[in-house]
């Protein structure tokens, strides 16, 4: 017996559409906003604000304006704050559509971040909360390890 597939709308975001959603959102499209949102486009995250600013915006504008930044794209739903327990905030953009669900693998010693595209237990969690009676589910699964390099250090 063959399973039904489900195909999902696959949305693709372009850096126009991405502006686009900060108006929609009332924000003002200052240059700093602008490059995070391009630096993040284009570099997948998830980052600190301090490698935000050093690696793509530099000295372009201070690191406090990184911050006010990134908490206003946060709240108006275009940037994901990622939280790994190691006291740092990391941001990438946010996938609203579902259709590019990833997870992370994290280093416990150097701190990289590592993107696991695959999520395999996807049946696995509709299949356990269709058992509970729940629907819309969403799930965020972050692992941690130690990566090859420290490993050889």
């Amino acid at each position: 017996m063959s399973k039904k597939a489900v195909v999902k709308e696959k949305t693709v975001k372009t850096l126009e559409t991405l502006f686009q959603e900060m108006k929609k959102n009332h924000l003002r499209m200052t240059g700093p906003r602008k490059m995070i949102i391009e630096a993040l486009f284009e570099n997948h995250g998830p980052f600190t604000a301090e490698e935000i600013h050093k690696k793509f915006i530099r000295s372009s504008c201070d690191l406090a304006t990184i911050y006010r930044c990134l908490v206003s794209l946060e709240q108006a739903g275009l940037v994901r704050k990622c939280e790994f327990g190691d006291g740092f905030a990391r941001y990438e953009l946010a996938n609203n559509d579902q259709s590019h669900h990833h997870h992370h693998l994290i280093c416990t010693e150097c701190k990289k971040v590592e993107i696991v595209e695959e999520c395999e237990i996807e049946s696995h969690i509709d299949r356990f909360a269709k058992k509970r009676g729940f629907t819309s589910v969403s799930h965020m699964l972050e692992f941690f390890g130690i990566c090859p390099d420290c490993q050889a250090a």
